[in-house]
């Protein structure tokens, strides 16, 4: 599980997901509301490049597309 939250490509692909849900919305706030969510989700995968990069992260924690 740690590896899932610690990694970047799946928070973008959770974005982009929401993106393509927020297209088909015809309530304003809803549409809204899901492309903030998607907002959240690039700051998540922002955020989790940023962790798995830092040279004090355990190897074994580090996910298995960002290791060397």
């Amino acid at each position: 599980m740690l590896e899932l939250l610690t990694d970047p490509m799946h928070w973008h692909f959770r974005a982009e997901e929401a993106r393509r849900l927020a297209e088909k919305i015809d309530d304003p706030a809803a549409k809204a509301a899901k492309y903030e969510m998607a907002d959240k989700y690039e700051r998540l995968a922002t955020r989790a490049r940023e962790w798995v990069n830092r040279a004090d992260v355990p190897r074994f924690i580090k996910s298995p597309s960002t290791a060397p």
